[in-house]
């Protein structure tokens, strides 16, 4: 005897769907919608930071111009803001690293541009002190009319230019001039231009004050200075006190 299968009775009172035989998709298991949502959600780089990089490496313009201080400067804050951006983002942002970097290069940049900055200001206080203290011995040696010794403080330059002779011949005339009153001293002005020279060498131009016996007032004078690498400053010229002839040599 045959038996036959009787539909059950759920299947009896449930309506088919005549669109399950045209699309198998809708046989599939339905995911919830919420599936994946948790641990691994996307992280998104934090933008502030990536720029905090690029101001990094933009500070090492301000090694050729202090101008351009800004570019370390503002390194520094947005590697600072990109900091707390991440740390406030309840893990939603990742970047830590790229904020540190940009902190490093600016900060790095930065305190290497100042160091330098005083280090020149302590140089220069240097010079400073070096054209006050050759102006000053330069008119002391006048006024003892130690000729010899003042014609050693000025450089190879002027040494080639006016010979020993011509300098104790001009100087004397000056010192032991019946009409005008002798050198009594000579100081600096305190004001210099500085140039740099070749192979470290470097020039000064600046102003010396000459004081004379019996006067209150001074006659200001320009004066150059020169230094060699690593030597002494020296003085190149007073083109006031030896002026130039008509053919170009200086005061015989």
């Amino acid at each position: 005897m045959t038996q036959t299968n009787s539909p059950s009775p759920d299947a009896a009172l449930s309506p088919r769907d005549p669109a399950a035989d045209t699309d198998p998709l809708l046989h599939l298991h339905k995911m919830s919608t919420t599936a994946g949502v948790g641990t691994g959600d996307y992280v998104a780089v934090n933008v502030t930071s990536v720029v905090a990089v690029v101001f990094g490496l933009a500070s090492l313009l301000a090694i050729a111009n202090s101008v351009l201080l800004v570019f370390p400067i503002v390194g520094v804050i947005l590697g600072i803001v990109a900091l707390r951006q991440i740390v406030n983002s309840n893990g939603t942002q990742t970047g830590k690293a790229l904020a540190i970097l940009g902190l490093i290069l600016s900060g790095i940049i930065t305190a290497s541009i100042f160091t330098l900055q005083g280090l020149e200001v302590l140089h220069r206080r240097a010079d400073q002190e070096a054209l006050a203290n050759l102006s000053e011995k330069y008119g002391q040696l006048i006024s003892q009319d130690k000729f010899d010794e003042a014609y050693d403080l000025f450089d190879a330059g002027f040494k080639d230019r006016v010979s020993k002779q011509a300098f104790i011949v001009h100087l004397t005339s000056i010192q032991h001039n019946t009409e005008l009153p002798s050198i009594d001293a000579i100081t600096w002005n305190g004001l210099a231009e500085f140039h740099p020279g070749d192979e470290g060498s470097q020039t000064a131009d600046a102003v010396i004050k000459v004081h004379f016996k019996g006067m209150e007032g001074e006659e200001r004078l320009s004066a150059r200075f020169h230094q060699l690498k690593g030597g002494p400053w020296l003085i190149n010229n007073i083109p006031d006190q030896f002026p130039a002839i008509k053919n170009g040599s200086q005061a015989q």
